[in-house]
């Protein structure tokens, strides 16, 4: 299994084939606000806090995973079904959170798969909150993350 971190300039051959991943794998999870974010991300240079990233076997996309602003603004990753429980996506979030420094998450409650590999990784839940479904959603912190910098962006947005 070969991870990579995409650059901006790879983002271009590589946006339709993970929006269209997302659709097919991403267990209608990801929300139509995170796709649109995807489609609009910039393809000259990534904003602070971006981070892009795939997971492959040979040519096939095993999985990737995404952050904008650390995740403050977006967060999420999608693995294909035949990858998972092959520990794709702990490494694809493991590389993140060593990038980025710190990455925070929103997850609905009753996403399970997604809570596990978040607790396994050592994150830590924080708040609770209504996410943008309507679902009861935890809101999670690894790395170097503050309770602070999420507080004080929320207020503002």
């Amino acid at each position: 299994m070969l991870t990579q971190e995409l650059t901006p300039e790879q983002l271009h051959r590589y946006r339709d084939r993970l929006i269209r991943f997302s659709y097919r794998h991403g267990d209608k999870r990801i929300t139509h606000k995170a796709l649109r974010w995807l489609k609009k991300l910039n393809a000259s240079s990534f904003p602070d806090g971006t981070y892009l990233a795939i997971a492959r076997e040979e040519k096939r996309l095993a999985g990737f995973i995404l952050f904008g602003n650390y995740g403050l603004d977006e967060a999420y990753i999608v693995v294909h079904p035949d990858f998972r429980k092959r520990h794709v996506g702990e490494e694809l979030f493991k590389q993140s959170i060593h990038s980025l420094g710190r990455v925070y998450v929103r997850v609905a409650c009753d996403n399970t798969p997604s809570l596990k590999l978040c607790f396994a990784l050592g994150l830590r839940a924080f708040h609770f909150t209504t996410g943008p479904t309507g679902k009861p959603t935890l809101c999670l912190g690894g790395g170097e993350w503050s309770e602070q910098e999420f507080n004080s962006y929320e207020l503002i947005h």
